[in-house]
């Protein structure tokens, strides 16, 4: 719904309206942390990772509203965007009703890597502090990732986070080149045939269940060799087909950064016939 006035309100005579707070939330659309998967170091009590991407920051009871996790050493959270984004920017929402203070020196990483369970990315920011029930903006200048971290170094730490929003743009396409064979008796120099394979592969891939793929040339594939493949009785070729080597001819792009290596190689592996 939109507007720019919220009304609470009890028909009928005689009645007492008693409100001891009013919280509003908005869901904003381009937050590419919406529906995203959350995970910590470790847990306190029901103070669970996805809190921290609810919508909610958690300013009536922030057990249900934020995550934490223990007090530990060099405790971590971690949102995974499912795909590469040039991060923009990162806002954190701290929590109001105690300690703003922990949060305090907490690293916002970003970047495609589980090493270390995603905490040597590159750093957005460092927060030096954000006053209780602030949210503050920290400007990434379009990092490339598809994980986003907060770390917080040092022992006996508690990481707590109300609300994480993350924006930028994208996701972002992975391309390779892929190397290929194919026989065919048609001429792929030929418009119409270089559609039809790209058609073919499409459904091929879409039946190993990759479909958001997108296949392109990047030049015409020229045939490598001839190859004789049946002869009549007096010894002549009656049919033969052309044995076409496509190296660096086919683009791939693929948003799905960890699976694009398999997607070449099962293309690399597939023969075409016609």
């Amino acid at each position: 719904m939109e507007g720019r006035y919220v009304t609470v309100n009890i028909p009928g005579a005689s009645k007492i309206l008693t409100l001891c707070e009013v919280g509003v939330y908005v869901i904003f659309p381009d937050n590419l942390a919406t529906g995203k998967t959350a995970i910590q170091s470790t847990t306190f009590g029901s103070w669970f990772a996805e809190q921290g991407i609810d919508f909610s920051p958690g300013f009536t009871k922030s057990s249900s509203s934020c995550s934490s996790t223990t007090a530990q050493t060099n405790p971590w959270w971690r949102v995974d965007l499912r795909y590469i984004y040039r991060v923009s920017r990162v806002v954190i929402t701290n929590r109001l009703d105690c300690c703003p203070e922990r949060i305090n020196g907490t690293e916002i990483r970003i970047g495609n890597s589980l090493e270390n369970n995603g905490n040597n990315n590159s750093i957005c920011a460092v927060i030096s502090s954000i006053p209780a029930g602030v949210s503050s903006t920290y400007t990434c200048n379009n990092m490339e990732g598809r994980y986003v971290n907060l770390f917080l170094p040092g022992d006996s730490k508690y990481l707590t986070l109300c609300e994480v929003e993350v924006y930028g743009e994208g996701p972002l396409l992975k391309k390779t080149l892929v190397k290929m064979k194919l026989k065919s008796s048609s001429s792929l120099s030929e418009p119409e045939m270089r559609a039809q394979l790209l058609s073919q592969l499409q459904s091929a891939l879409a039946k190993r269940g990759i479909s958001d793929v997108t296949l392109q040339w990047s030049q015409t594939p020229a045939a490598q060799q001839e190859v004789m493949w049946k002869e009549d009785a007096s010894g002549e070729c009656v049919h033969k087909r052309i044995l076409w080597q496509i190296e660096k001819m086919l683009i791939l792009k693929s948003k799905y950064y960890d699976e694009y290596v398999y997607i070449a190689n099962e293309l690399g592996n597939y023969i075409f016939i016609t």
